[in-house]
């Protein structure tokens, strides 16, 4: 029991560290503009909370036969903690559908080790109910009420009884979970509303690219409201975000190279030196924002230096980044 317990505890952890240094963002839906290497969420916001609802209901059911001696647990009661559990089956079954991929497999250790989990508890108890089942009252009355106690009493019909409960209890969550703002059919749309997954049914906008190598590149990535954006442009065959001060850099940098290509050549070997190793630790849109703000005087500078060097300065700054 403590191994299993262990094993929900740390299997959550872990898929969610997994997740995160694998650039798999939960919170973004198909709709969202994503960069590089990241990946959307696998499960449509909209429906996290019915897949949530199922999980937490199998996990229950687990825990119920789990703490219980089944000598004090109603038959009815064990019979509806495994249709609970097959329901936390359905959707770990599900999410290993989703994300099963020659990247992500690992993603799917976790589910199917609680999959493995319940099928063990259910023999576990079907086990234990045999061991004590003969003194269970069985009666030969043909009523319907006493057929169906027969019925529980053979432990070996459990798990086709809990199929049977499964649906009716689906039911019943599906009632309480429209009381929570959730659609009848958001236990599929879950898995449909997604894109860049195997049971996706969106197509996601292409993932713009920036040059993690390139602080002003980086910076464009910030959020909108700070680095402001102006359109998408080009870079080594990739889609970028471009804001002004990207484009102001690197004609700054043309000029350079134009003018002085010798100085300009120290220029890059510094940077090239010192400016990699900090530019690659900015992951995050708030990173991003805090080096574009940090590069305003710099980007104040290069402007200056367009503007007294060359006869058409706005123009040169509109087309970098263009392909």
């Amino acid at each position: 029991r403590t191994a299993e317990c262990l094993t929900y505890l740390l299997g959550i952890t872990y898929t969610y560290i997994y997740m995160d240094l694998t650039e798999i963002l939960v919170e973004a839906e198909w709709t969202e503009q994503l960069y590089n290497s990241q990946v959307h969420q696998p499960i449509w916001t909209g429906g996290v909370m019915t897949v949530g609802a199922f999980f937490l209901v199998g996990v229950v059911g687990y825990l119920i036969l789990s703490f219980k001696k089944i000598e004090k647990l109603p038959p009815l009661t064990a019979v509806l903690c495994m249709a609970g559990m097959y329901l936390g089956m359905f959707v770990c079954f599900m999410w290993c559908i989703q994300v099963f991929s020659l990247k992500y497999w690992i993603l799917c250790v976790f589910p199917v080790n609680c999959i493995m989990i319940y099928i063990r508890m259910i023999r576990l108890k079907i086990w234990e109910w045999g061991q004590i089942g003969n003194s269970w009252n069985r009666y030969s009355d043909k009523s319907l009420l006493n057929t169906l106690n027969n019925l529980l009493c053979r432990a070996e019909l459990w798990p086709v009884l809990a199929l049977v409960l499964a649906l009716p209890l689906l039911g019943i969550l599906l009632c309480i979970l429209v009381l929570f703002g959730q659609t009848p059919d958001a236990v599929i749309k879950a898995w449909t509303e997604t894109a860049q997954w195997r049971l996706s049914q969106q197509i996601a906008p292409q993932n713009a690219m920036y040059d993690e190598h390139y602080l002003c590149t980086v910076a464009a990535g910030g959020h909108e409201k700070v680095v402001k954006p102006i359109r998408m442009g080009e870079r080594h065959g990739h889609r970028v975000v471009v804001n002004r001060q990207l484009c102001i850099a690197n004609a700054f940098e043309q000029i350079l190279e134009e003018r002085t290509p010798k100085f300009h050549k120290a220029v890059r070997h510094f940077y090239d030196t010192y400016g990699f190793p900090l530019s690659r630790i900015i992951k995050t849109k708030a990173a991003a924002d805090i080096v574009y703000i940090l590069m305003k005087p710099l980007e104040w500078i290069f402007l200056i230096v367009i503007y007294l060097c060359d006869t058409n300065p706005e123009n040169r700054i509109a087309v970098q980044y263009l392909p």
